[in-house]
Order: C-alpha cells, then sequence, then structure tokens
C-alpha cells in the first residue's frame, strides 16, 4: 500500500485570536490526508498563544509551533517552508480557512517529482464566517477558469489560500520575496508559471476573509500599486505582449479598486 504524502501548511499569525482557532481547525480536521500544520508567530499579545498552546494539546505534534521574531510576513513564510517536512506545500492566513476535503482534492495532482501547481475557487467570508460579495466571487470564477501567464499579468485572479504546489517547484522558483508585503503571493505564482502551468481545480477549496483589520481592507491602494510593480518586473521582457498586459492591468486594477471600495466592511 502506497503510504500518503505529507502536506505541510504554514500559517502565519500576528493579533489574530478572534479567527485562529476556526483556521487551525479547518486544517487539522481535514480527512483522510496526512499533513502538518506550521503557526508562524512573531510575538502576539492578543491571546494567541495560550489558544495555540491548548490546540497543541489537542492535536499534537501536527500542529507545530514557532514563537519567533520575523522580518513580516513573507520572512515567517519562508522560515516556515524550511521547517516544513512535506512534499506537498501551501500557506493559509489566519484569518482565512479551508473548506472541508480541501486537501484530499489536491493530493493526487501534486505528488509528482515534476514541478506541479495548482489552484482552486475561493469564497468570500465575513466575521462570522457568512459567505458574501457572490457578485466578486463569480468574477473570480469567472477569470480563472482557464489559465494563461499573459492573462495572468493583466489580473490577480488566483487566490492565494485555495493555492498548493509542490516541493520541487519551491525549490526551482526560489522563496518568498521578503521586500514585497503585499503582493508576495502574486509575484511568487507569476514565477511559477514561468515554470510550469498551473491545474485549475473547479472545486472550492477556501474561504477568503474580509475584515476591517486585514491588510487586503486597510492597504488596498498601496497592495494594488505593488501588484503592478510586479506585473512591470515580470512583463518587462515579454516585448509588446507584455506592453498590453500592463496596460489592461492598470485598467482592471481601477475596476478592483471600485469593487473593494464597495465591498469594504
Amino acid at each position: 500500500m502506497t503510504s500518503q504524502p505529507l502536506i505541510s501548511i504554514i500559517m502565519p499569525c500576528y493579533q489574530q485570536v478572534k479567527f485562529l482557532e476556526e483556521a487551525v481547525r479547518s486544517v487539522l480536521d481535514q480527512e483522510n490526508v496526512d499533513l502538518e500544520l506550521l503557526v508562524m508567530d512573531p510575538g502576539s499579545t492578543d491571546g494567541s498563544r495560550g489558544l495555540l498552546q491548548s490546540l497543541r494539546e489537542i492535536y499534537g505534534e501536527r500542529l507545530q509551533l514557532h514563537f519567533s521574531p520575523d522580518e513580516g510576513q513573507a520572512d515567517a513564510i519562508n522560515r516556515g517552508m524550511t521547517l516544513a517536512r512535506g512534499t506537498i506545500l501551501g500557506w493559509l492566513n489566519s484569518d482565512d480557512r479551508l473548506r472541508p476535503g480541501a486537501l484530499r482534492q489536491i493530493v493526487s495532482f501534486l505528488n509528482d517529482p515534476e514541478p506541479r501547481w495548482l489552484y482552486g475557487r475561493c469564497g468570500i467570508i465575513d466575521e462570522r464566517g457568512r459567505q458574501i460579495s457572490p457578485y466578486v466571487v463569480w468574477y473570480k470564477n469567472f477569470r480563472g477558469r482557464r489559465f494563461t501567464f499573459f492573462k495572468f499579468l493583466t489580473e490577480d485572479f488566483v487566490p492565494q489560500m485555495a493555492t498548493f504546489w509542490n516541493r520541487p517547484l519551491w525549490e526551482i522558483s526560489g522563496e518568498l520575496d521578503k521586500m514585497r508585503h503585499l503582493a508576495m503571493d502574486y509575484d511568487l505564482f507569476l514565477r511559477f508559471a514561468k515554470i510550469s502551468d498551473p491545474a485549475v481545480c473547479k472545486e472550492y477549496l477556501a474561504d477568503f476573509r474580509v475584515h476591517r483589520e486585514a491588510k487586503s481592507s486597510l492597504r488596498t491602494k498601496a497592495h494594488l500599486e505593488e501588484a503592478f510593480l510586479t506585473v512591470c518586473e515580470h512583463a518587462e521582457p515579454c516585448g509588446w505582449r507584455g506592453k498590453i498586459s500592463l496596460a489592461l492591468h492598470r485598467i482592471y486594477a481601477v475596476r478592483t479598486r471600485i469593487i473593494y471600495r464597495l465591498t469594504k466592511p
């Protein structure tokens, strides 16, 4: 009987005690998979550490706790990836959640020695975990139903919390850029796309939480500007197609800002 590959999920965590338990349980309650969750907390003072210690008593060694300073979210994730033992990787922010059965759906495709990655669909939830913004979800699903590199340059439609990859791809692409604080996932996935196209899963794998303290809610304009600068770097070698992608990215960014403003809690 072939053993299951180990899945390692990294969870950067800072001052998110309100949503932390749901996020942790959404990972460790996944069934029929072999997994570990590495929580990286640089110094929360809101009760997160006590909660994590109590959850450790429930989940044992599958929940790995790392309490040490870091240089930001990207650095925390990089450190977690270095410590991770799994051959299938991903990260989940401590205010988001996985859907039941999500990890079981990714194993067969990513359990491969060739570099591979995959993204699925993602819902949007509010502070209470209720599904919201159905039109935004529909649009993201529509844009992400097929993947091409040049389409991805025009708009970031790949949901980070519903994206997973194998270790060969991570080792080839390199780790997250610590100098990027808002679009580090976009940069990483663009580098992934230069190595291999992702598989597109039509199932919902995760939920993205919108709330007042979220970086995406507090710094929407800065996030979009960093995403544009990221696209500039990746589009530059692409000639005229890259220039068209940049122009379209600017147009789509205006629309995104309007949508974020209308859906901001």
